[in-house]
């Protein structure tokens, strides 16, 4: 490759109100990287899976690190997308955002103001949610940990597994 790295697709998943987003947002803005909430585009502006994954493929044009959330729940969803980052030049990384049940209905109970609406959500998000299968090696944080700890362990991830690839 030149003694050229591939760019990193930084795929970010987890379970809802893990901490997910809040992790994203914090990793993107530190290292000034562009920042997809699929799931975000989805409710907002009714983004199609396909008209996402033409995003996905222009904004990849910049050749620099991504963070990409949302929509990723099942390993299907997360194929076409790691395919797609492939294929354009990425080297995808899966993040598994975990946090204990306590902690996520904590977090529903302050987002949803009814009960029965924050358990019918979390039931939903758990139907659709898949773990990752052993070939995916995701890179697993804490959605309870500080910032500067979630970090460390992604870049000393991405540096193990560059270490292991260059053998």
């Amino acid at each position: 490759m030149n003694g050229k790295s591939k760019p990193y697709a930084i795929l970010v998943f987890g379970a809802p109100m893990s901490g997910k987003t809040t992790f994203a947002e914090k990793f993107s803005e530190k290292f000034n990287a562009p920042f997809l909430n699929l799931s975000e585009l989805h409710e907002q502006y009714r983004l199609s899976r396909k008209v996402a994954q033409i995003l996905i493929t222009q904004i990849a044009k910049c050749k620099q690190t991504l963070i990409i959330e949302g929509a990723i729940d099942s390993e299907r969803q997360r194929n076409e997308i790691r395919e797609l980052l492939v294929k354009s030049g990425y080297q995808p990384v899966l993040v598994w955002v975990q946090t204990d049940l306590n902690a996520i209905k904590s977090r529903m109970r302050r987002k949803y103001t009814k009960a029965s609406e924050a358990k019918a959500a979390l039931e939903e998000s758990y139907r659709k949610i898949e773990a990752p299968a052993d070939y995916e090696d995701p890179i697993v944080i804490s959605g309870k940990h500080m910032f500067q700890t979630q970090c460390r362990n992604i870049l000393t991830g991405i540096s193990d597994r560059r270490k292991n690839t260059s053998r």
